[in-house]
């Protein structure tokens, strides 16, 4: 479980990494999260944002707490084939918060999804269970 809560602290880091990609100027708004498309714009909020401690903090938090509750639900599941399954070695903070955006970013339907979906969904696409 340790592994798997690294991973997605990763990406909760990794998307802050990737300021650039998406600078949109935080609204207040965003830190409702309705959408994937808002976490994606908290996570990549440039530091000359007003409210990028607080966006990149927001970032993290929902990040970490998201894959720690879909990770536990995972872990508790009896099912025979789980969501994802994270390998031997997690990619960093910044590494997965990174590959998150960069692979939500790409993919409109994702980020009109809930953030949650879009994480969950994110998971079991680059983390398969073989």
């Amino acid at each position: 479980m340790t592994r798997r809560l690294t991973a997605f602290a990763v990406v909760a880091a990794g998307v802050l990494a990737m300021a650039g990609a998406r600078a949109d100027t935080v609204k207040p708004d965003d830190f409702q999260v309705p959408t994937t498309a808002a976490l994606v714009t908290l996570c990549t909020a440039p530091d000359t944002d007003p409210l990028y401690t607080a966006a990149r903090n927001f970032c993290h938090g929902f990040a970490v707490g998201t894959y720690r509750a879909v990770a536990t639900e995972v872990a508790a599941s009896r099912a025979r084939h789980k969501l994802f399954c994270m390998g031997e070695t997690a990619p960093t903070r910044d590494q997965a918060i990174a590959a998150f955006v960069q692979w939500a970013s790409g993919r409109p339907k994702t980020l009109e999804s809930s953030p949650t979906d879009g994480i969950t969904e994110y998971l079991a696409a680059t983390y398969p269970c073989k």
